[in-house]
Formats: C-alpha cells, structure tokens, sequence
C-alpha cells in the first residue's frame, strides 16, 4: 500500500552539528521557541496563516453570486394601505348635481413566486371601504358606507421565449457551477499557500546549515591561521603563506555576515507566512535520513481539482449559451386571471358575498413581445459562444499540460534525489580531501595555496549539499502539489453569518 506523499515529504537529511546563531536578533530570554516540521508548517498556514485567510475571504464573497441569480425566483409580498379623501369635481358634479366628500380606506396585498418553469404565480386580495356625505341629497340617495372585496389569482407562462423556463434553469445552473468551480479552485489555491510555505521552511533551514557551515568554515581557517602563524614564528612557512590564509579569513568572516543576513531574512520571512510572533525562535525538526523517491501510482489527470474545476466552468458556459438561445427568441407568454368579489354596507357583508363566489371574473390571453433593433440578442449568443469555445479550449489545454506537468515532476524529483546523493558523497570527499592536506601542510609537503583550494572546495560542498537537500524536498512537495496530495480537498473553511 503507498503511503501518502505528504507523510514522506517529512524525511531528509541533516548532517551538519548545531553552531552559534545569529546575534543580530532580540535577547533569547524574552523569545518564544517552536519547533517546525513539514507537517506542523502545513497545519499552521491552513489554520491561521494570512494567506489562508486572505483566500477563504475570497472565495466567500463569491457566495453572493449565486443567491443575486436565484433572488429572482424568491417570494414578493407587498400590501399598500392607505386613505383617501375625495371631492373632486367631475363632469357630473354640475350645479343641478349633488356634490359628495368620499372618505376611502384602502388595503391592497398581493403575493407573487417565479419558477424556473417560466412560471408567475399570484395572488391577490383588496379591500375598499368608502363612506359618502352630500352636500345636497340626490333624488336617489345611494348608500353612505360600502365596503369593495375582491381575491384573484394570476398565472402567467413562457411559451416562446424563455421556453419553459429554459433560459431560468441556464442561468441558475450556470450559476451555481460557477460557484462550484471556484470552491475547487480555493482548495488549489490554499495548496499553493502550504506550498509556498513549505519552500519557504526549507529555504530557512538551508539558510540556517549555510550560516553554520559559514561559522565552521571560518573556526577551521582560524586555526589554520594560528597555525601558520607559529609555522612563521618557527621560519618553517614559505613567503606569502600567512598573508594568503589571512586574507582567506577575513573571506570567510565576510561569508558569516552575509550568510546571517540570508538566515535572519528566511526566518522572519517564515514567521510572517505562519503568522507567528517576531520574537519566536524557530528549531527545525528534519530527521535524518533522505527518504527515497515514492512509488506511487498513476494518477488519472481527469480527477484533478484543476480539471474539474475547469469541466464546471466549461458546463457553466454551455448552461449560459442555453439560456442566451432561449432568450433570443420573442417573447409569447400565457396570461390567466381569475377573480371574484363582493359588495355590501359591512366589511362582513362584502367579505361574506366575496367567499360565495357569486361574483366571478375570468381573463385568459396571451401577451406577445419583441425587442428589436440593437442586434443585442445575436450577439449575446455569440459572446455566450465564445466563452464556451474558450473554456473548451483552456481545458483541453490543462489535460495536456497537466499530464506533462506531473511527468516532468516525477523525472525532477528523480534527477535531484540523484543528485543530493551525489552532492554527499562530493562533501564527504572534499572533506576527506581538506583533511590529508592539512595534515601534509602541516608536514611541510603541500603547498599553502592548495590547501586553501581544498577548503574552499570544502566549504562549497557542503552549501551546495544543502541546497540540494532543500531542492528535493521542495520537489517532492511540488510532486504532491501536482497531484492533490498536498491537501485535501475539504480544507478548513471560514463560515460567516
């Protein structure tokens, strides 16, 4: 069974000793220690690192676009209520005609629900009291208080246009499969964040051996140079050989200063990715043995989060190209109204004569229109179109790529575990090297400039060993990166209410 990558990405080698640190940092007395791993640096970007934040955040304000679609189809409540006082003249309020003060109490309350059927659903119910007082009484004096109900329910349907509600679910769909390929993309996009962090963890560790070695480096042509010294003392030494390792000296103290600088700024760098206190003091937890590249299995391109990602998209624009075609079309909708209503002088009169149904009125027809003119329907379907023809082709493009991407990871994975092993045994032979010429030194057999070369050489195996080191670990983390591995796919999210 093969294990996951990311639980072989926690081995590598460390064959250097601890040395001095930095001193160019805050008192270690008020310093916090924490001690990292791959593991635990994976676990602190996703629980609080700021560009875990920062992408949670994101993908949150896409949950709005999805409900702006479906708040089309949402239920509409509306009631109006209100009075009125009327005495107005009118072409039957001459001088032989009466003259009235209507005083109105007037509610209205309507409830409306769309469907993504291309349906409209309505109802509807008033009330209109009014209450009358002449001036002059008419020859016929009609009642001073009435009471107007009416209940009525509305059905409208697409029949053309939007046909059925084609072009509705297109929009919805599309919608949705949008804000579906954007929840796979934030888990791409936290797995860049771990990632990130990652190579800035080893880039730190590397930093960190690099100032060591630099350190060491420095202690060995020290003793060089006290030995020199009493070779010189003696009048064993050949002219130029103290001048020589001097000036070696002051290169390696110059080494020290920088390869400080380098560790100090990869230090801080790492603290902030993991938003960590300043004055937290890091020891890198690395075992040590380098873990041999993984068997692991082939992984089908197709069920990649960015292939899938890409197939929501590619779905949403063929949803939408569905919908712009629906929506070209004229639009011929059915139109149904049924009412019913009552009258009497009581509100319970009128609402009694209202519910015996007694008083019906029924309207069915259709309402036909067309918007023309622009061309803005042609050409909504050709940019639709477009968008869908592009998404095809950026995902036909990503299989392709995709498939390439993981095989060159795998061969670079390959080639630089190769090479950190190489890169060991090229430091233990330096070493070893370093070592017989200065016993020969010491013996007046070697030259002075030779062995200085050896230790150069030393010294720049053992940097190039660790950046080795760091460069396949990085790869195989980049291998799990390319394959999903890194994460899973359910990172942890931030809900807001």
């Amino acid at each position: 069974m093969v294990k996951s990558l990311l639980t072989l990405l926690t081995a590598t080698i460390s064959t250097t000793v601890w040395a001095q640190t930095p001193v160019a940092t805050p008192s270690t007395s008020t310093k916090k220690t924490i001690t990292l791993n791959q593991k635990s640096v994976a676990e602190l970007v996703l629980k609080q690192g700021y560009k875990t934040k920062e992408v949670n955040l994101e993908f949150q304000r896409y949950r709005l676009d999805p409900i702006k679609v479906l708040a089309n189809y949402d239920w509409k409540a509306l009631i109006e209520s209100g009075f009125e006082k009327d005495k107005q003249a009118s072409l039957l309020t001459g001088t032989s005609q009466s003259i009235a003060t209507y005083d109105r109490y007037q509610t209205k309350a309507s409830l409306t629900k769309p469907f993504t059927t291309g349906t409209i659903l309505g109802l509807e119910l008033s009330r209109l009291s009014q209450k009358v007082e002449f001036d002059t009484l008419p020859a016929q004096v009609p009642p001073t208080e009435q009471t107007l109900d009416v209940a009525g329910i509305t059905l409208e349907q697409s029949l053309l246009g939007n046909f059925f509600g084609v072009a509705d679910r297109g929009i919805v769909n599309a919608a949705e499969l949008s804000y579906k390929a954007s929840e796979i993309t934030r888990a791409d996009q936290l797995e860049d964040a771990v990632l990130q962090a990652l190579r800035q963890f080893w880039d730190s560790y590397v930093a960190q051996e690099s100032f060591r070695e630099a350190v060491n480096s420095r202690d060995r042509y020290q003793k060089l140079v006290d030995a020199v010294k009493r070779k010189t003392s003696l009048g064993y030494s050949n002219p130029g050989d103290l001048p020589q390792v001097q000036a070696e000296f002051e290169t390696r103290e110059q080494k020290v200063k920088t390869t400080s600088l380098d560790y100090l700024k990869n230090t801080e760098n790492l603290l902030t990715m993991l938003a960590l206190d300043s004055n937290t003091e890091i020891r890198f937890e690395i075992p040590t043995e380098i873990p041999p590249v993984p068997k692991l299995p082939a992984k089908n391109v197709e069920d990649l989060r960015a292939i899938r990602s890409q197939k929501l998209r590619v779905e949403a624009a063929a949803e939408s190209l569905k919908a712009a075609n629906s929506n070209s079309y004229p639009t011929l909708n059915f139109v149904g109204r049924a009412y019913t209503s009552g009258v009497d002088e009581t509100a319970e009169g009128s609402f009694s004569d209202l519910s015996s149904g007694n008083r019906p009125k029924y309207y069915v027809g259709l309402k036909f229109q067309y918007n023309f003119g622009s061309g803005l329907q042609e050409e909504t379907i050709i940019n639709n179109r477009l968008n869908r023809d592009l998404q095809s082709s950026i995902l036909s493009r990503q299989l392709q790529e995709n498939a390439d991407i993981e095989t060159q990871t795998e061969r670079r994975v390959q080639s630089l575990y190769a090479i950190t092993l190489s890169s060991l045994r090229q430091k233990q032979f330096r070493e070893k090297a370093s070592q017989e010429l200065n016993r020969s030194y010491a013996q007046g057999r070697t030259d002075i400039s030779i062995l200085i070369t050896a230790m150069n050489n030393f010294f720049d195996s053992e940097v190039l060993y660790l950046r080795a080191l760091g460069d396949y670990a990085i790869a195989l983390n980049e291998w799990a990166s390319v394959r999903d591995e890194l994460i899973p796919d359910d990172a942890p999210n931030m809900e807001y209410k």
